[in-house]
């Protein structure tokens, strides 16, 4: 063999070696683990937990409020996090996490059973607006996960479970590329670097795109002044005339926007001048929301919306310990030893991470969410009506059927992404 063959030869095992090094290599931990039970589509959801989303919906938005500026969570994101977790969890932990998500008066059964449900319905491939629920659970290289756990997880959220070596910064990098397929680009990541005793992530990402049943004409969208909090923006308004669902309630106004297949709706309301969004919020529960939305009439109306872009990112550890989960964050009295074969009681959730983004134009909405739970080892118009969304107003993304929010934020200044 010549000198330049060997040469060439040696950059190129060096170049393997390289990338060997650069690649996360990961063992799916699934392989052994099928579901046990078919897709089934049910055509109406459990009262109950229906119930105790809206419940849960509520009360995490009114919490979430309390931050400042544009704000948009996604309950149904954080609620089936919180459920794959609730499956590793036992005693007080477990009644702790069902009371947080309002559902005490179910069994952990009844609630995956319907969470499964739900899922299949809500993403029926038939319907026009696209909307998909992507679930994943990453492990810790070398921690001993139980089987029954993941076979749970595997039945009702149909999650993917691999194991990675943490200590690699290449981990992250394969869990980010994760979030960003499946929230189609529009959320980059959501781990940004491993802590030392971190054993796991359960995420849950969801994803919308849909247009318009009745399409905002651009040629009428126009520049105008948008009163934020800290001042005057101008901003894009989109303008559209004729028969809307009109909602007026006490110290409201809102509008309701069928998406192109109906299942699913944006509803916008506009708090009466002198009251902020967060007032509103906190004069209202998930029951009011409810006959609110059922109260709407067509109507002959001017409606003028402001188009937005926007991207939301909080912790939620302080706002679900004052929903009651407090324990699940206390590294000396939380709970989750069903998460491991050797049912020590050595973890606690250290990090719940909320990433959402949202896109409102003439054509439709994308919105999008993610979210993570990291347990961790111890250590105006001619005689019609209008309605101007020119100031500070909520607004959310409904499904239809339920009354359920995908998506529910608050818009202070449009012009902020």
């Amino acid at each position: 063999m010549n000198k330049r063959l060997k040469l060439i030869i040696c950059f190129l095992l060096i170049f393997m070696l390289i990338l060997t090094g650069c690649a996360s290599i990961s063992t799916d931990l699934m392989n052994d683990i099928k579901p046990n039970i078919d897709g089934r589509l049910s055509e109406k959801m459990d009262e109950n937990l229906n119930q105790s989303i809206l419940n849960f919906t509520w009360n995490m938005f009114k919490e979430s409020s309390n931050n400042e500026g544009n704000v948009m969570i996604s309950t149904p994101s954080i609620y089936l996090a919180l459920a794959m977790t609730l499956n590793g969890s036992d005693g007080e932990t477990k009644d702790a996490m069902l009371s947080a998500l309002s559902a005490q008066e179910m069994s952990i059964e009844e609630l995956n059973i319907g969470l499964n449900d739900w899922m299949n319905y809500l993403t029926n491939k038939d319907r026009g607006s696209k909307l998909s629920i992507a679930n994943s659970i990453w492990y810790r290289d070398g921690f001993q996960a139980d089987k029954a756990f993941l076979q749970t997880n595997a039945d009702y959220y149909n999650v993917t479970a691999k194991s990675l070596d943490f200590n690699e910064k290449s981990a992250a990098d394969e869990i980010n590329k994760w979030v960003k397929d499946s929230t189609n680009s529009t959320i980059e990541k959501i781990v940004d670097q491993i802590s030392e005793n971190t054993m796991m992530y359960l995420i849950n990402a969801i994803y919308f795109k849909s247009d318009w049943k009745y399409e905002f004409s651009a040629n009428k969208t126009i520049k105008m002044i948008f009163n934020a909090p800290d001042g005057e923006v101008e901003t894009d308004f989109m303008n559209r005339r004729g028969e809307i669902k009109y909602l007026k309630g006490n110290n409201v106004t809102g509008v309701i926007l069928p998406y192109k297949d109906e299942q699913f709706a944006f509803v916008g309301l506009l708090p009466d001048k002198g009251i902020s969004p967060r007032e509103l919020i906190n004069n209202y529960n998930a029951i009011d929301l409810g006959l609110l939305i059922k109260s709407s009439e067509e109507k002959m109306i001017e409606l003028t919306l402001p188009k937005f872009e926007s991207s939301y990112e909080d912790g939620l550890i302080d706002e679900l310990s004052k929903l009651g989960m407090e324990i699940a964050f206390d590294s000396y009295n939380a709970d989750f030893s069903l998460m491991q074969t050797n049912r020590n009681k050595d973890l606690f959730i250290s990090q719940v991470k909320h990433k959402t983004y949202v896109k409102v134009d003439e054509k439709g909405t994308e919105a999008s969410a993610v979210t993570s739970v990291a347990p961790e080892a111890t250590s105006m118009p001619v005689e019609v009506p209008s309605v101007v969304f020119d100031r500070p107003f909520t607004y959310s993304i409904i499904d239809v059927t339920t009354g359920i929010p995908m998506f529910i934020g608050i818009m202070e200044n449009p012009t902020l992404e």
